[in-house]
């Protein structure tokens, strides 16, 4: 093989490796963005807090129950199963914040960006909808509930 084509192929080879490491690269540069679609919280003015966290409470009701058809089937081998189960989580995880923001903003409720620092506290490393144990927390939905009723953020509003 000529020494040419040598470099061409290595070339060849080098160029898709390069574009994957690039985004990471660009990403340690620049600060990290807190995203809006997966970090926030529900607020409406005049509402009670019993209001809110029976409102809160029938959402996370219509929410829970969204699955990613990734994480119902699964077809291919181990490595086809892992990824499958991980993308599966994080498709669920936007389809019930999907199913939140609906459900909160068909009843009056505003979203509130939140960082992502305040947010895992705040919901203690869980999900929007459910813990890490599957199941919705009583003390995450009653500090949802009092953020909900409490004074107006100073938070940007997020749309609906």
């Amino acid at each position: 093989m000529p020494s040419d084509w040598n470099s061409a192929f290595r070339a060849l080879i080098a160029l898709p490796v390069l574009f994957l490491f690039a985004p990471i690269a660009g990403a340690k540069e620049n600060e990290k963005q807190d995203d809006p679609a997966k970090f926030f919280l529900f607020h409406k003015d005049g509402v009670a807090e019993d209001v809110a966290r029976g409102d809160i409470l029938y959402c996370v009701g219509q929410s829970v129950s969204v699955m990613s058809s990734r994480a119902k089937t699964q077809t291919g081998g181990l490595l086809a199963f892992i990824i499958n189960d991980r993308l599966g989580d994080i498709d669920t995880l936007r389809m019930r914040n999907a199913a939140m923001r609906k459900c909160m903003g068909l009843h009056g409720y505003q979203r509130y960006a939140l960082p992502e620092v305040e947010w895992n506290v705040f919901v203690d490393h869980g999900d929007l909808v459910v813990a890490n144990d599957g199941k919705a927390s009583a003390q995450v939905i009653d500090r949802m509930a009092a953020y909900a009723s409490g004074p107006k953020p100073e938070a940007e509003v997020l749309a609906p």
